[in-house]
């Protein structure tokens, strides 16, 4: 009997973290849906989004009825709609029906998760190390998921990724049936925390996480859409955070508010880092990301178990699960527009560092002339599986003098895509830090203070080196906006240069201030038409690549 309840438990817990692995691990298949379905990115989003949100709501609605029903029946519902959809989801043909499936996903992943709390109570060897290791289940599934995801993808495609769950589910529902109702039914005990630290670790446990939306889907954008990583390479990199964050909780099994301090500096300095990285390096990631991985394996068991305050019952499950959902779909509310605005303006700037890159290299001015024209709609425009590439394009065109210019291009491009992502790896960043106030309210009663101190000076002295390698390789400058003088404003004539040479300078100036002045007319007059925009954002950019590269050639001339 031992045996088999060993095994059951195990199946548990690996179906808990399926579940929570389910809320990103098909981010890293989004280019694979995006070119199966031929949709835009908004559409394929949902895939994720569905299941998030569905699983919030459902779980939030769980924890007023859940009490009422046998915690057992809940998982057993659970895990059979949770088999059934997966299947569902691995045979879809339409992105509109695996965004259904998804749907019923999340719904069966509420049950599971919110009928499996008591469950792994009761199969415990104690209700509190059944309740730990539920919470450990659970961050180590969200931690894994990204790299999951990736593996599965790059090795039997998509559909594997939500097929290989139906075994996996069908497994505890054997192993699960027909427990003795002393092996885990439920066991809910009286909450033995104070309501106010249990409301403070909710709201902790909520913004951080919002703040995981750096490490799950921040994280994974720029290492596939901007680093061009294939998959399974992807996966090995995201993979730094699970396995941190597992070998943190098998170091600290018992984590105080020391402790969790120290995690909320180390998960917040390494998503700040994310985004000021010492250099583009898939190394340099890894490692940056194993420190939030640190943090997170240290601050997510101390808020779950303040939260629970040693309640086990299915209603405390759902709670758990709806908060941190809720949490998880709050960073992508905020984090989200944030981005893409980012990214944005990124993208103007990769087009103007793109031009000048072009311009500054060496080689005929002819050939650079039309490249730099050429390569204008391809930077405004870049394709929906990633920033666009152009090595390849420029070898193909050109001679083997100028294919150095599109490996420089796309280090630029690359550098200042990346830079783009500053503001949302310090928002979520900011998530994390907005957490202390939380903490320190859910941990009333204060720790040794010298232990403290030094848990939390060591997690500031790791994330400050990561600080300090950023600042010595000068990553401030990725990206930085390139130096253009103004089109209507007078502008210095370059040193040595001629009468002619200068009045020939002077002309190209008020053809680039007439240009300007009759794009932005152009713009007043036909508000909202998105062609004529670009037709004039088109035309002043090859009449200011050519006015520079006329300026570039007449300021070297002796």
């Amino acid at each position: 009997m031992r045996a088999r309840h060993a095994g059951a438990r195990a199946a548990l817990l690996a179906v808990v973290a399926l579940a929570f692995a389910d809320s990103s691990v098909v981010v890293l298949a989004l280019p694979a849906l995006l070119h199966e379905f031929g949709t835009s990115i908004t559409a394929v989003a949902w895939v994720v989004t569905a299941y998030n949100l569905v699983l919030a709501v459902a779980a939030g609605a769980l924890f007023r009825f859940a009490r009422r029903f046998p915690s057992r029946e809940l998982f057993r519902i659970g895990l059979l709609l949770f088999l059934l959809s997966s299947i569902g989801c691995g045979a879809s043909g339409d992105l509109g029906l695996l965004i259904a499936f998804r749907s019923l996903q999340g719904l069966g992943g509420a049950l599971v998760l919110a009928g499996s709390l008591p469950l792994a109570a009761g199969l415990g060897a104690s209700p509190g190390q059944g309740r730990r290791a539920w919470a450990q289940a659970t961050i180590f599934g969200a931690a894994v998921g990204p790299a999951l995801g990736g593996v599965l993808t790059q090795a039997f495609g998509w559909r594997a990724i939500f097929l290989v769950q139906a075994p996996v589910a069908a497994l505890a529902f054997v192993a699960m049936f027909g427990l003795a109702t002393a092996a885990g039914d439920e066991s809910d005990a009286v909450p033995t925390m104070a309501p106010r630290r249990r409301i403070a670790a909710g709201a902790g446990l909520a913004l951080v996480s919002a703040a995981l939306v750096g490490l799950l889907f921040l994280a994974v954008v720029m290492l596939i859409d901007v680093w061009h990583l294939r998959p399974i390479a992807a996966a090995g990199v995201v993979s730094a955070v699970p396995v941190a964050a597992l070998l943190t909780q098998v170091a600290v099994r018992e984590v105080g508010r020391a402790g969790a301090a120290a995690g909320l500096v180390l998960l917040a300095g390494g998503l700040g880092a994310a985004g000021f990285l010492p250099a583009l390096s898939t190394v340099w990631f890894a490692a940056i990301l194993a420190i939030a991985g640190a943090g997170l394996g240290l601050v997510l068991p101390a808020l779950t178990e303040v939260a629970l305050g040693g309640a086990t019952g299915s209603s405390s499950g759902a709670l758990i699960v709806a908060i941190r959902h809720a949490g998880l779909v709050l960073g992508l509310v905020v984090l989200t527009p944030l981005f893409a605005a980012d990214l944005s303006s990124a993208g103007d700037r990769a087009e103007l560092r793109g031009v000048a890159t072009v311009l500054d290299a060496p080689g005929s001015g002819g050939t650079k002339l039309q490249l730099a024209i050429d390569l204008v709609p391809a930077l405004s425009h870049p394709p929906s599986d990633g920033v666009p590439r152009f090595a390849p394009l420029v070898a193909s065109r050109h001679s083997a003098q100028i294919s150095a210019i599109g490996h420089r291009l796309d280090s630029v491009v690359e550098a200042t895509i990346s830079r783009g992502f500053r503001r949302s790896f310090s928002g979520a960043a900011l998530f994390a830090l907005l957490a202390a106030p939380a903490l320190w309210v859910a941990y009333a009663r204060p720790a040794r203070r010298r232990r403290e101190r030094l848990a939390i000076a060591l997690a500031v002295a790791a994330v400050a080196a990561f600080a300090g390698a950023e600042a010595a390789r000068g990553a401030v400058s990725f990206g930085q906006r390139p130096r253009l003088l103004a089109p209507c404003l007078p502008h210095p004539s370059p040193a040595g240069a001629g009468a002619a040479q200068g009045e020939l300078l002077k002309q190209l100036d008020k053809l680039a201030c007439a240009l300007h002045t009759t794009r932005e007319k152009l713009i007043v007059r036909v508000a909202g038409s998105s062609i004529a925009d670009r037709f004039a954002s088109y035309l002043q950019g090859g009449i200011e690549a050519a006015a520079g590269l006329l300026k570039y050639v007449l300021g070297h001339i002796p």
